[in-house]
């Protein structure tokens, strides 16, 4: 089934652009989202009315996705049909933006869909109902990596680093990984939201920005050129969970079964993909359209060590983002220490394989 896609800038993007710590007010910000979001509901809405029509005794779900090798867990479960033994019609969606997927959920668009717990975190701390259920891995294998140019970290103040979104998974990433070489992103860099990874990339080619923080898949091409890695954030102690199994709380109650028919085929996914990678490379291939690489492999592994049995929301990550955040804004004080009103265990514990 072809995967179809869906991203921010159909929408005619609203998000300011491109300045660091001048990137505009928090207020401004916010209701760009919101304006996004109504845009949001309304491309979701069409891609709802013209999905296929076979395979209506199925439960259909629309799933949201990005281009992250942690989404494998999907992939599989569709490809090997677990979802559809479980009477589910998983639909992948890709969907570029941690932000954007965290308002399809909300709007009640997309019932489950993968996302950062990042993104999360701040949904839930705005009063959005929006809960964890399952994340893949505690941390992806990220790297920071610096132009060719660059002969220390001290040389990256003053320039340009690219992100997909403020905010966002690589956003995260990219502060974590430059305050562990002693740079503070926010105040001695300038932050460019350049849409994908692809795009990040791109620019870091051009010059256009001096240093990115991304994942095995995207960073190895540099890496081979021998371009500076000043950080790889897969050996620090570092907790945060992407691409997370997402959902509402409402929807969980509403429809346990339905939920649990999902993680579970999810979790037996992950354990195929743990005991045969090479399963994991051609459904990789299939639904990224990539090419059967060395490249392809080595991320592929790399992100299969990282991959846990049972996918649980590590509490810890939650803490890590919520300290974050409340460096960038005010966090109320009933969500420190609790990271239940994020997350929600129980769902995983009923649907894993007996």
């Amino acid at each position: 089934m072809k995967q179809r896609t869906f991203t921010a800038h159909q929408f005619r993007n609203p998000l300011p652009q491109g300045e660091g710590k001048g990137e505009g007010s928090e207020r401004k910000h916010n209701r760009a989202l919101k304006n996004l979001c109504s845009r949001s509901v309304i491309f979701l809405s069409l891609l709802l009315s013209q999905a296929p029509a076979h395979a209506q005794e199925l439960r259909r779900i629309l799933y949201g996705v990005s281009t992250s090798i942690s989404h494998l867990p999907v992939w599989v479960a569709k490809d090997a049909g677990l979802f559809a033994k479980n009477g589910l019609n998983v639909e992948p969606v890709q969907i570029r933006g941690g932000a954007v997927s965290t308002m399809a959920i909300m709007s009640g668009q997309a019932v489950l869909s993968g996302v950062g717990a990042g993104s999360v975190v701040a949904a839930r701390v705005e009063g959005g109902d929006i809960v964890l259920l399952a994340c893949p891995a505690d941390l992806e294998p990220v790297y920071l990596i610096a132009r060719p140019e660059i002969k220390s970290p001290s040389e990256l103040k003053g320039k340009a680093a690219g992100v997909t979104r403020l905010n966002s998974s690589i956003h995260f990433y990219l502060r974590s990984a430059l305050r562990m070489v002693g740079i503070d992103s926010d105040k001695e860099m300038t932050l460019l939201q350049l849409g994908g990874s692809a795009e990040i990339s791109s620019a870091f080619e051009g010059g256009r920005i001096a240093a990115v923080a991304l994942t095995i898949k995207d960073t190895l091409p540099f890496m081979q050129r021998n371009w500076p890695v000043f950080a790889d954030l897969s050996k620090s102690d570092l907790v945060y969970p992407s691409s997370c199994v997402t959902s509402t709380r409402a929807f969980v109650k509403a429809e346990a079964k339905t939920v649990n028919a999902f993680l579970n085929a999810y979790v037996i996914a992950l354990q195929l993909i743990r005991k045969d990678q090479k399963l994991a490379e051609r459904t990789l291939v299939k639904w990224l359209k990539e090419k059967e690489s060395a490249n392809l492999s080595k991320s592929v592994e790399a992100f299969v060590r990282l991959f846990k049995p049972v996918p649980n929301v590590p509490d810890k990550g939650i803490e890590n983002i919520l300290k974050d955040l409340a460096n960038q804004r005010p966090v109320p004080k009933e969500f420190i220490g609790h990271p239940e009103l994020f997350r929600d265990n129980g769902p995983l514990e009923r649907a894993l394989p007996k």
